[in-house]
């Protein structure tokens, strides 16, 4: 049977429709009362328009430990869902609904377990940071990795860092980094049978897609299907959206171009990208010549991860979580940008599968939920309190 507090903790959490760019402060006020009644030390980090991130801490205010990352917003829910998905829906040995496994389960355990834990047994601290608007950008962690580098109140300083996003609960110690990218592209509008004489933003968006694609090719493996598990590739490249033009018979005087490059830590996603751009320059050159040009606007950018799988912290967590040696993940996290700020190794194991999260009936096991608790258990007895025989 799973802790009727921990479901009461996730139903309330998934009730809450935290969707990204939308106000999370609900659910950050609501953990904060919460945490506070299990004694921590709590601060919340106020970011724009309702959201906020919130940093908390039990125990011995002190070096080591382990810290808890999550992010509190959920994609869209969306339609063809079979159940209201911001209402906790029981189905068989599931729960159902939108952020189950991405990524409130794992913020209930981390509760449930914070709860139990004897704070006068506590060596190290044990920290727990929520984020904002993780799912477009990883946008609301940099605030609070700010907040820790200059206005934190005490010493935030883990022996790990553990993200607790959706891996089937077997840890992992890599996963790409993104870059992303719209570009505007603009012309004269024109009748169609100048083409031989006038250039269209389409084509000049094509030729640039066409750059991209060339980029991602030597890397592209159709006989493979990707799982998990399985080796990252070391670029990917999508286009995600393209718009423009008016009509048939009109050469296009407009195109916008979404993309996105994902790499692992062996590639500088700058130089990878040199070539694209040498295209678009040759292109803002030619569409220069009829008042047009191309508009370079970034969206995001998250560096990759790649923490020593042979350093102690990933043993160790291999060990509590048992369910094999550690694996690379294709999909970002937070967690490049904890290690970029942070000087310990950083891990990703949480309960649910990635390849539920973002569709409709999202949903997570009641077994991994157990699971988790059982792993952040052993987590905290060996890193907050049992540390220093760890050490020795």
């Amino acid at each position: 049977m799973l802790d009727e507090r921990l479901l009461r903790a996730l139903d309330h959490l998934v009730s809450l429709p935290t969707e990204s760019r939308t106000p999370n402060r609900e659910l950050i006020d609501w953990v904060a009362d919460v945490l506070d009644t299990f004694g921590c030390r709590v601060a919340i980090i106020d970011g724009p328009e309702g959201r906020a991130d919130l940093l908390a801490s039990l125990g011995p205010p002190c070096e080591g430990g382990v810290l808890l990352s999550g992010h509190t917003d959920v994609v869209p829910a969306g339609q063809g869902w079979a159940s209201d998905p911001y209402s906790l829906t029981a189905v068989a040995d599931t729960l159902v609904g939108r952020g189950t496994a991405d990524m409130k389960g794992f913020i209930a355990c981390a509760l449930n377990v914070i709860e139990d834990t004897d704070r006068a047994r506590l060596t190290r601290p044990i920290h727990v940071a929520l984020s904002y608007d993780e799912e477009v950008g990883c946008v609301g962690v940099r605030d609070l990795l700010e907040h820790v580098r200059h206005r934190s109140a005490s010493v935030i300083a883990p022996d790990l860092v553990l993200i607790g996003e959706p891996t089937m609960m077997r840890p992992s110690h890599a996963h790409a980094g993104k870059l992303a990218y719209r570009l505007d592209v603009s012309a004269r509008a024109a009748h169609s049978s100048l083409s031989p004489y006038m250039p269209s933003a389409i084509v000049a968006a094509v030729h640039v897609v066409n750059a991209l694609e060339s980029i991602g090719a030597p890397f592209q493996r159709e006989d493979v299907q990707q799982k998990q598990g399985a080796d990252v590739a070391p670029i990917s490249v999508n286009v995600g959206s393209m718009h423009g033009g008016t009509a048939l018979n009109v050469l296009a005087e407009r195109c916008e171009v979404s993309f996105e490059l994902r790499h692992d830590a062996s590639v500088d996603p700058d130089a990878a990208l040199a070539p694209l751009w040498a295209v678009v320059a040759e292109e803002r050159r030619r569409l220069a010549a009829v008042g047009g040009g191309v508009e370079q606007i970034e969206l995001t950018r998250y560096p990759a991860l790649a923490t020593d799988r042979d350093d102690r912290m990933v043993r160790l967590v291999e060990r509590a979580a048992d369910r094999g040696r550690s694996v690379p993940i294709g999909y970002g996290t937070e967690g490049g940008l904890f290690a970029e700020a942070m000087a310990a190794p950083v891990l990703i194991c949480g309960p649910g599968d990635i390849a539920v999260a973002h569709r409709p009936d999202e949903f997570v096991t009641i077994d991994q939920l157990q699971s988790c608790v059982r792993f952040l258990a052993r987590i905290v007895e060996e890193l907050c309190v049992n540390a220093d025989s760890l050490a020795s």
